[in-house]
Order: C-alpha cells, then sequence, then structure tokens
C-alpha cells in the first residue's frame, strides 16, 4: 500500500511538472507568468526532496520500531479486535514455541489451557466492550509442546481513532 502510495504520488508530481515544463517551452507566457511558472518548478522540486527525506526519515523509524519489538527481551503479542495474532516478536515465539508463521493469524486464547479460556474471554470481551485502556490476569499458558506455562498476561488497547478498539497489545511474562 505504501508503496503504491509512494508510486502514484511521484506520478503525479511528474504529470505536474512535465505541464509546467511545456507550459515553459510554448513560448505563451508573458514574463511575469514565466517567472511565477520557474519559481513553483523550483519549489516543486525543493519540496520533493523534503518529501524523500521524510520518507527515508519514516522507514529508518520503522525499521527501528521492528528491530525494537523483534528482539524486546519480554513477548509481545498484537492481536486484532477478533483476538486473533496480528504479530509476535521472537520472545513470544520462544515463550509459545511456536514459529512467527505458527502464530499468526491464530486466537491468542486458542493457546490458553481450556480451563483459563472462559476468563480469557470474558476480560478480552470487557476490554473491547468497555472500552477498558488496560487490564493485567494470571492464566495458564499451553505452549507448542503441550506443557502448560503460568504466566502474566498485561493488555492495553490500541484505539482506533474515535471509532473504539483496533486491536489489543499484549505482555505476556511465564511466572514459572
Amino acid at each position: 500500500m505504501a508503496g503504491s502510495s509512494s508510486q502514484w504520488l511521484l506520478t503525479t508530481v511528474n504529470a505536474v511538472r512535465e505541464l509546467m515544463i511545456g507550459r515553459l517551452q510554448a513560448d505563451s507566457l508573458d514574463a511575469d507568468s514565466r517567472r511565477d511558472v520557474e519559481m513553483a518548478l523550483e519549489e516543486l522540486d525543493v519540496m520533493w526532496e523534503e518529501m524523500q527525506g521524510q520518507a527515508e526519515l519514516l522507514n529508518r523509524e520503522s525499521r527501528r520500531y521492528a528491530e525494537f519489538f523483534d528482539y524486546a527481551p519480554d513477548a509481545y503479542v498484537v492481536t486484532d479486535a477478533g483476538g486473533n495474532i496480528r504479530e509476535a516478536n521472537n520472545a513470544a515465539c520462544e515463550l509459545f514455541g511456536a514459529t512467527r508463521e505458527g502464530l499468526l493469524r491464530r486466537p491468542l486464547g486458542g493457546y490458553l489451557v481450556e480451563a483459563d479460556r472462559t476468563g480469557f474471554l470474558s476480560r478480552f470481551v470487557g476490554l473491547l466492550v468497555e472500552n477498558v485502556d488496560r487490564g493485567s490476569w494470571e492464566a495458564n499458558l499451553q505452549t507448542a509442546s503441550g506443557r502448560p506455562i503460568r504466566a502474566l498476561f498485561t493488555v492495553r488497547a490500541i484505539p482506533l481513532g474515535k471509532s473504539g478498539v483496533g486491536g489489543l497489545c499484549w505482555l505476556i511474562r511465564p511466572l514459572d
């Protein structure tokens, strides 16, 4: 999406630039209009360079965030509003005993022992429906190897503008 948006913007800027150059080459402008178009063309070039610099800065910051998330010492999982895992860091993969691909798009509640799922679900729904910002509780995590691990789950809602919760960010710390 970001790539297609930037490509669309580049195409638009190039089309405007070509139109302005065409007007300059047509020799149909008076001196004042010609100067105005030349100045606008220079401003367009400066703005485009500044936008490219900002885009590179945003890309660097995004990579830095991704590295911070991936290599954080604690297990972090981000779920969508349906409870399905959208993101999981390396520590979460190690804790769950699963690959990242094995965790993604699966419900987080499915990784709890059966006895803790109802409590998890009621807290999860409470966070979404009652717009509670955060919460913590203990539950037994069911790892891929089948070994249960007692863990502290701390969750914070990820706001979706004014329309509610876009997802949840989970910090999961083993207690064993």
